[in-house]
C-alpha cells in the first residue's frame, strides 16, 4: 500500500495496541529461520554423536533381529514398526523440541505473549483473486521478489565460494579410505553450512532492519489523528471546560452563601483563606468554605462585605487549607491555635 504522504506523525502505543489487534505486527521471517537454523546447528554440534552412536546401536540390533530364525508373524511387525518409531522420536525429539522452543522464544521476545484471536479469523476479502492479483503486482510485492532473488544469489555464490576450490580434490576421494573421505565431507558440509548460516544472519538483520522501517510507516498517523486520540484519551476540551464552569459555580455558590454565616475567615494572607463557623449548636469549629489564590480572593470579599472577621496567621491557615475538607470539624490538634483566634474574635466583638 502505498505510504499516505499526511501521515507524518509516529504511532503513539495505543495505535501500536490497535495495530497489534488487527494483526499488524512486525514480522521478519527471514529472522525467524536464520535464528532457528543456528540453534539446530549448535544442536547438532553438541548432540552428533550421540545422535549417531544411537543410530549405529539400533542398526546392530535390526541386523542381529533379522539374523534370527523364525516365521514373521503380524505381531512381529507391529512391534518392528513400534520400535522403528521409538528410535525415530528418541533422534528427532531434541531437534523437535528445540525448534518449538526457539520459535516460541523468537515470537515472545518480538512481540511478548499475548494471543490475537483477530489474526486467525478467516478473512473472505483475502479470497477475492482480483485483490490477490493486485497485491501480487504491488510495489510491496515486487520488492519481496526482488530480495528473494537477491538472498538465492548471494547464498549460491557462499556455496560456491566454498565447494569451488573443492570440486578438484573429489576425484581423489576414491583412493581414501572410508574415514578420510567421511572426514573431507563433513568439513565441507560444516564449512558450507557455516557460510550460509553467516550470510543469513547478515541478510536477516538487514531485512529486520527494513522490516521496521516498513512497518513503523505503515502505522504512521495524520496530526488529525492524534488530536483525535488524545481527546478520546484526557476528553473533549469543550466538555471538561463545561466541567469546570459548572464547579466554579458551585464554589461560588458555596462562597456566597456560607461565608456570612462564619465566625471567622483565617489568612495565609493572599494565598490561602479559611472560612470557620462556631456557635454554641457545634462542637467544634466547622470548615464551611476554603481557597486558593483566585478562590481566597473571593472568600476574603464576601467575607469583608458580610462583616466577617479576617485574621492574618499563615502557618494556620496552609494548615487549615490542607487537612481540613469542607463541611467537616477542624481536627483535635488544631483546637488551641483556633481557639486563640476565636478567643480574639469574641474579644473584638464584644468591645465593638
Amino acid at each position: 500500500m502505498a505510504h499516505d504522504p499526511s501521515r507524518t506523525e509516529k504511532a503513539t502505543p495505543k495505535r501500536r495496541e490497535k495495530a497489534r489487534e488487527e494483526g499488524s505486527v512486525l514480522r521478519v521471517a527471514d529472522l525467524d529461520s536464520t535464528i532457528i537454523l543456528w540453534g539446530n546447528l549448535f544442536l547438532f554440534m553438541a548432540a552428533w554423536s550421540a545422535a549417531f552412536l544411537l543410530m549405529g546401536q539400533q542398526t546392530a540390533f535390526f541386523l542381529k533381529r533379522a539374523a534370527e530364525p523364525g516365521v514373521v508373524t503380524l505381531d512381529h511387525l507391529h512391534r518392528l514398526i513400534l520400535d522403528v518409531v521409538s528410535i525415530v522420536a528418541r533422534i528427532l525429539a531434541p531437534f523437535l523440541l528445540t525448534n518449538l522452543l526457539l520459535a516460541l522464544g523468537n515470537q515472545f521476545l518480538q512481540h511478548g505473549f499475548k494471543p490475537n484471536p483477530k489474526a486467525l479469523q478467516l478473512r473472505f476479502n483475502k479470497l477475492n483473486p482480483a485483490s490477490g492479483f493486485k497485491r501480487l503486482l504491488s510495489a510491496r510485492s515486487m520488492v519481496e521478489v526482488l530480495k528473494s532473488l537477491m538472498k538465492f544469489l548471494i547464498l549460491i555464490w557462499m556455496a560456491y565460494l566454498v565447494i569451488g576450490p573443492r570440486i578438484a580434490a573429489l576425484p581423489s576421494l576414491l583412493k581414501m579410505s572410508l574415514g578420510q573421505s567421511l572426514g573431507f565431507m563433513q568439513e565441507t558440509l560444516f564449512l558450507l553450512y557455516r557460510n550460509v548460516m553467516i550470510a543469513m544472519l547478515v541478510m536477516a538483520l538487514a531485512d529486520f532492519l527494513y522490516q521496521r522501517h516498513a512497518f513503523e510507516k505503515s502505522i504512521m498517523m495524520t496530526r488529525q489523528e492524534v488530536k483525535d486520540e488524545a481527546k478520546e484519551s484526557e476528553g473533549n476540551p469543550e466538555i471538561k471546560g463545561k466541567q469546570k464552569q459548572i464547579m466554579m459555580a458551585s464554589v461560588m455558590r458555596r462562597i456566597q452563601t456560607e461565608v456570612p454565616k462564619a465566625a471567622v475567615v483565617i489568612t495565609n494572607p493572599t494565598h490561602f483563606a479559611v472560612a470557620l463557623r462556631y456557635d454554641e449548636k457545634t462542637a467544634a469549629p466547622i470548615c464551611v468554605a476554603k481557597g486558593a489564590d483566585h478562590m481566597a480572593l473571593k472568600i476574603r470579599e464576601r467575607a469583608k462585605v458580610s462583616g466577617v472577621p479576617l485574621v492574618e496567621n499563615p502557618p494556620l491557615a496552609r494548615t487549615l487549607f490542607r487537612s481540613v475538607d469542607l463541611d467537616r470539624p477542624i481536627p483535635p490538634e488544631l483546637y488551641q491555635a483556633v481557639a486563640q483566634v476565636l478567643a480574639v474574635v469574641f474579644r473584638m466583638k464584644g468591645a465593638a
